[in-house]
């Protein structure tokens, strides 16, 4: 079914109001009780408050990977020198079906000169009761097999009072052109398997082993938010720039950035034709008690 780029699509459930759009297949907005949830504040304009990450999330060295022998090369898809967060969030998705609290959304990619992969990717968008749950699926329609990965981008609103907790293994410093370059320890800012604030500086990195669960404080607007991914999501990305402070990503992923170039392809899942790759996320939101009330819930 085809449809206008313009157009957008608004689920209502429970307390939760969430907009998706087509170019991209991108959360717009996700409102609970009034309040943003995800902030509008990435995409090609600015416009998306998640998108999906297919055929693979952040950047490849060189916009080049082998595999099986043969070379690849990719061209730029932005106007940075690395080619970003594969071809989905760029795309326009069409609609597939929609119901009172879901919609889903479908996009083929075929193979061209300035990318190697073919495919099929298929994304759902559910509301329930109290949180959201986003699904993506990715079917390898390419002769040949190759490294694929899903995730996806979020831009979490950020307070003053906001705390994150979540559990990690290890950590990838950042390198040139935002490429990890190896694991490092943990830093103490930076261990967040406690709650505790995000600093205030610039973060981009890759954190491996996550345990699938993540939770976002908002004290000071009494909310709280529960992340829970599926096991196919083992890496996280966490990024905070410095031109804003309203917002933070919290990045599921399959893989590790630039696994195309690492010897075990850094969690990618090699998918011959007709394969696929699958995984879900959900936000749960739940209201925190404030100070000295219990919370029966």
């Amino acid at each position: 079914m085809s449809v206008d780029a313009a157009q957008q699509w608004t689920l209502s459930q429970g307390d939760l109001t969430v907009t998706v759009s087509p170019r991209g297949g991108s959360i717009l907005q996700a409102v609970w009780r009034g309040t943003p949830i995800l902030l509008p504040a990435g995409g090609p304009e600015g416009a998306a408050a998640c998108f999906p990450m297919v055929p693979f999330g952040n950047r490849i060295a060189g916009n080049r990977f082998s595999f099986g022998g043969e070379s690849f090369l990719l061209q730029p898809n932005t106007d940075e020198l690395l080619v970003l967060h594969g071809d989905g969030w760029l795309d326009t998705w069409h609609l597939a079906d929609r119901t009172g609290n879901a919609i889903e959304l479908d996009l083929v990619r075929r193979q061209s000169s300035r990318s190697p992969y073919a495919f099929q990717a298929h994304q759902k968008v559910h509301l329930e009761e109290d949180g959201l749950s986003l699904s993506l699926r990715v079917k390898n329609l390419g002769g040949a097999a190759l490294p694929f990965g899903i995730g996806f981008h979020p831009f979490f609103r950020r307070t003053p009072g906001m705390t994150l907790q979540t559990g990690v293994r290890d950590m990838w410093r950042e390198g040139e052109g935002h490429l990890p370059d190896g694991r490092q320890d943990i830093p103490t800012d930076l261990d967040f398997s406690t709650p505790q604030a995000i600093p205030s500086r610039w973060i981009n990195n890759a954190f491996g082993g996550f345990a699938g669960k993540a939770s976002l404080f908002w004290p000071d607007i009494d909310l709280a938010l529960d992340l829970n991914c599926d096991p196919v999501f083992d890496v996280m990305m966490i990024y905070v720039p410095q031109a804003r402070t309203d917002f933070v990503c919290l990045e599921p992923m399959s893989h590790l950035p630039n696994g195309h170039n690492l010897p075990d392809l850094g969690g990618f899942s090699v998918l011959k034709q007709g394969e696929e790759l699958a995984g879900t996320i959900r936000m749960t939101v739940r209201q925190m008690p404030r100070n000295g009330e219990k919370n029966d819930g």
